[in-house]
């Protein structure tokens, strides 16, 4: 057994005595092997000691190491080479030449991927497929999205050039009133008004409008509701301080969450001038200027509506026509505007005077105490008797003068009516007519046979 290169020492031993020992034996770290008796396989005859000989085993151990290692690096270097070589030709090569293809394509452009040879049916060659069926998506949405683009913008010049060249001044305002766009028409006018556009929408407005809370309101109002909304308002220049009327249509639009007013705006100054004079011929005398009875009777309805208290005074004029007969109807004429001008001195503006017809006039003043009526009537009159002067020929001037009868009756005291009102008035002037003339009289509900005379 020692012979043996793997074995440094052996020993046997049985029933505790050694039979035999090599050289330098010793029981440290030592194998035994229990020998078993030849026919009674249950006995132990004997224990064999072997000691490894470490040394040389570790050294033919690194031996065999270096030998498989040297067998395996010849298998496998040229392995790794033919692997490198493949995949360079069949993998690396072919994806390199992909991505200088993709590297080139423009977005939008109709560039086909080259399929690298021999990868018809590899994975390599559907990557090519799929990337230029992408490429081919993506560049029809493209040139979708670009013949979009040039119709819109096709849209937005037309849309633009209508809107700068538009006679209708128009603006587009953010919700919070920034000036975002303004044409040409709406630039004049309101740099003819004073009116900055840099500034914000509507203050820069409602500095020179006659009525600002409203106008505000107004904004207010359009951005809550989701409809057109139109009104007018008068405004004062303040380069050429005139009245100018503008008519404002405002249309809330909303895009990508922002909100929007498009405002239309309409000079109607010319034609509410000319409302204004139709409504004077309408509702006023032509000769005095005095509120015609059309117009009288609209002013007391209103006065009826809001239940105001007022007095009326019915006034027909005495001895007024020697003064047309003797001295013609210009002389009338002159009278009859005198009379206005002394009645007008008299009143408030608040008051209503009125040419009833011919040489009958109407008084209404608004919340007159009754202890004044008598003092007022007394004051009218007094204004009537006022003499004119009246030019005969170029050497001489008399002085005409005429006198009135004067009924009054008080709303709501007196009636409630409009008509009845007026009637209970004329019975109140035709007693002074029955009397002693150029006189007043109060009409009193609880006797009209005894009308108080004064």
């Amino acid at each position: 057994m020692i012979s043996n290169d793997v074995i440094s020492s052996a020993a046997m031993k049985s029933e505790e005595k050694w039979l035999a020992q090599s050289v330098g034996f010793k029981t440290d770290n030592a194998t035994i092997i229990k020998l078993n008796h030849p026919f009674l396989f249950n006995e132990i005859v004997g224990e064999i000691y072997i000691q490894p000989n470490s040394i040389f085993i570790e050294q033919n151990a690194r031996d065999i190491a270096r030998s498989s290692v040297k067998t395996l690096m010849i298998v496998i270097i040229p392995i790794l080479v033919i692997f490198t070589i493949l995949t360079h030709f069949l993998v690396t090569k072919p994806l390199s030449i992909l991505n200088k293809q993709i590297a080139q394509v423009i977005p939008g452009a109709p560039l086909k991927l080259q399929i690298p040879n021999g990868h018809d049916s590899s994975e390599i060659g559907d990557i090519a497929n799929n990337t230029n069926q992408l490429i081919a998506k993506t560049a029809a949405m493209f040139e979708q999205e670009r013949r979009l683009r040039a119709d819109i913008e096709a849209l937005e010049k037309r849309f633009r050039l209508m809107f700068e060249r538009s006679s209708s001044p128009t603006l587009l305002v953010k919700d919070k009133g920034e000036v975002l766009l303004a044409n040409d028409a709406a630039c004049d006018l309101l740099a003819g008004m004073g009116i900055d556009l840099e500034e914000f929408f509507p203050e820069s407005f409602g500095r020179y409008c006659q009525t600002p809370d409203i106008l505000y309101t107004f904004t207010e109002h359009t951005l809550a509701l989701n409809q057109p909304t139109q009104s007018e308002f008068e405004f004062i220049n303040p380069l050429t301080e005139q009245p100018v009327w503008l008519s404002i249509i405002m249309l809330r639009l909303e895009s990508n969450g922002q909100l929007y007013l498009q405002i239309f705006l309409s000079d109607i100054t010319m034609r509410k001038t000319v409302f204004q004079e139709l409504n004077i011929k309408a509702n006023r005398d032509k000769l005095t200027g005095l509120y015609n009875r059309h117009g009288a009777e609209i002013k007391l309805n209103e006065w009826l509506n809001d239940a105001l208290p007022f007095s009326l005074f019915i006034v027909d004029l005495d001895e007024f026509k020697p003064v047309n007969d003797i001295y013609g109807h210009n002389a009338g004429d002159k009278m009859l505007r005198h009379i206005a001008k002394q009645i007008t001195k008299r009143v408030r503006d608040k008051d209503i005077v009125c040419r009833w017809g011919g040489d009958e006039f109407l008084i209404a003043l608004h919340c007159v105490e009754k202890e004044k009526l008598h003092q007022i009537a007394a004051n009218l009159l007094a204004a009537i008797n006022t003499a004119m002067l009246w030019q005969i020929n170029e050497t001489k001037n008399i002085h005409l003068s005429v006198g009135a009868s004067i009924g009054v009756a008080s709303y709501p005291k007196d009636a409630k009516e409009l008509g009845q009102l007026i009637e209970y008035a004329d019975k109140a002037m035709y007693a002074v007519k029955r009397g002693k003339k150029n006189a007043f009289a109060v009409y009193s509900i609880d006797d009209e046979n005894n009308t108080n005379l004064t």
